[in-house]
């Protein structure tokens, strides 16, 4: 066999599969990404931007819907502050609190990831046609349900794997 050649017990392993198309697709994702936003952005970036893009909200706020301290939250704030895809100010509810908010350069990363993940779905629609896309991810929200994976996505508690 080849180094390039897959066996057909990896190529038939269902977990496998998922894993390595999610890496390829989060590849492709992150690239884009980056083109728009610049190199500073990060794969993790996108488990902070999940709860931003509800809005502004205290570092306190983030830590929880984390589920993290609010030490690691400030400190996970603090580097994307660094890096420009944040922004801080004061709460005008509260003079002594600040809230935490996506910057432009964050926005533009968000939505150049959108743009990444329509593309990607558009491509693999071209490839397997309507129909059997349509039947494709009819079956992955099956699988989703089943293994508690939508309910995660939903309520915004996808975490990094180096957080698991």
């Amino acid at each position: 066999m080849d180094s390039g050649a897959v066996s057909d017990e990896l190529a038939d392993d269902l977990v496998l599969l998922v894993q390595a198309c999610g890496a390829a697709f989060g590849d492709r994702v992150l690239a884009l990404v980056r083109s728009e936003a610049g190199d500073a952005v990060r794969f993790s970036d996108g488990y902070m931007f999940q709860h931003l893009v509800l809005g502004a909200m205290s570092v306190t706020e983030l830590a929880s819907r984390l589920g993290v301290s609010q030490q690691a939250a400030s400190k996970q704030v603090a580097d994307l502050e660094l890096r420009g895809l944040v922004d801080r100010r004061m709460d005008p509810n509260d003079g002594r609190a600040k809230l935490v908010d996506l910057s432009d350069l964050g926005w533009r990363a968000v939505e150049a990831g959108r743009d990444a993940r329509a593309d990607i779905q558009a491509d693999i629609t071209a490839m397997l046609g309507p129909r059997t896309a349509t039947s494709m991810m009819k079956a992955l929200r099956q699988i989703g349900d089943h293994v508690g994976a939508l309910e995660q996505m939903g309520h915004r508690r996808l975490r990094p794997e180096s957080e698991r």
